[in-house]
């Protein structure tokens, strides 16, 4: 119970300081680069290659950076965001199921998005189109 979640406030600290070390410019994410240099600075011999699959493994969001969260292991906000609207939880976001979610968009809208995004044109988008499509628009 208690103890628990005291313990586990220890741990976010604890790796917090590491992160915040790895962070060099402060901007609340974890470069590839700014990572190898700690590790390799920290007396842990690591390759690039080592630091791609890390990367690959907890870049949820897929953007080649690591938020804290992203860090922790924990679920992205953009998983989430898929997760929801991934309402028969096949792994796809279909045209019904993203209008039924984004009511304001008209089907036009989301016919024209799922053109340039659903980039293997199967009709739905899987997480890596997801990401690539919430990507460009918080861009905009």
């Amino acid at each position: 119970g208690e103890g628990g979640s005291k313990e586990e406030l220890k741990r976010r600290i604890g790796v917090r300081k590491y992160f915040q070390l790895a962070d060099k410019n402060g901007d609340g994410q974890i470069t590839k680069d700014e990572w190898f240099k700690v590790l390799n600075g920290a007396g842990v011999p690591t390759s690039m290659r080592e630091v791609d699959a890390f990367f690959r493994i907890l870049d949820k969001d897929m953007d080649g950076k690591l938020s804290f969260s992203e860090f922790l292991g924990e679920e992205s906000h953009i998983e989430r965001i898929f997760k929801s609207m991934d309402k028969n939880h096949d792994g796809f976001v279909s045209k019904q199921e993203f209008h039924s979610v984004c009511p304001n968009l008209s089907m036009e809208q989301v016919e024209t998005a799922f053109s340039e995004f659903d980039t293997n044109q199967d009709g739905q988008l899987n997480y890596r189109e997801f990401c690539i499509m919430v990507a460009r628009k918080e861009r905009l």
